[in-house]
């Protein structure tokens, strides 16, 4: 079963996340990307620079694109 903050991490490229389970502790998420080391930051999961799998929000509509672009299709 994937759950909605898993598919969030992967729709942000961390392709290779993984699910920590224990018995009386909340579900927690381990980000991993098969492009770079994943760096987390105050809970907030972090690409290295420059990775392919690296995403941002459009300038325009606020949508994930790649890193590599400024707006989505829809916006340009």
């Amino acid at each position: 079963m994937v759950t909605q903050r898993r598919r969030q991490l992967q729709a942000r490229g961390f392709d290779r996340t993984t699910v920590i389970r224990g018995r009386g502790v909340p579900t927690r998420y381990r980000p991993a990307c098969s492009q770079c080391e994943v760096l987390v930051i105050n809970g907030l999961a972090c690409h290295e620079t420059g990775c392919p799998h690296a995403m941002h929000e459009c300038k325009g509509c606020n949508v994930q694109i790649p890193r590599q672009q400024r707006y989505c299709e829809d916006c340009q």
